[in-house]
């Protein structure tokens, strides 16, 4: 097993992203379970895997610096999940609601990834981070893309 000597900003930014794909794959997965729309199901699971997939490597990566990585997600992410379940509720699930809240969820681990890559310097670890920001990107865009498909079938909505 690799071990990382890293300082506690480089782990603390990692924490932070460890954090940030927990809520993000708890919040996919929830939205997934109750979503109706089928192709949101779809994505939604697709996306949680790939959240779970994330934590998994930080996890790793974490423990290999010789620090316990953490198992919980951040107070705004969970103020948020509550939100997409209000309004799902309110909304009846309505597939453009629940992407507007998807691609809000979207942009603060976009924003947490950049943040995080601003600091890094670690070669390695550096490189995993950059994978995963771009697989954070792709997921963003085409949340924003389906979105925007579903305004357009629902211009009412």
């Amino acid at each position: 097993m690799t071990t990382y000597n890293l300082d506690n900003q480089t782990v603390d930014k990692l924490q932070d992203l460890l954090s940030i794909n927990l809520d993000s794959q708890r919040g996919f997965q929830e939205a997934s379970e109750h979503v109706k729309d089928a192709q949101l199901k779809q994505l939604f699971t697709e996306f949680a895997q790939k959240r779970a997939h994330n934590a998994s490597e930080l996890r790793q990566t974490i423990s290999a610096a010789g620090v316990e990585p953490t198992t919980s997600g951040s107070v705004s992410a969970t103020l948020h999940r509550w939100w997409i379940d209000a309004k799902q509720a309110l909304t009846g699930a309505n597939p453009e609601s629940v992407l507007s809240e998807a691609e809000r969820g979207e942009d603060s681990i976009k924003h947490t990834y950049e943040d995080a890559l601003k600091d890094l310097n670690a070669t390695a670890i550096r490189d995993v981070v950059e994978r995963q920001y771009r697989n954070v990107t792709e997921g963003h865009d085409r949340v924003k893309a389906l979105r925007e498909t579903y305004k357009h079938r629902n211009p009412r909505d």
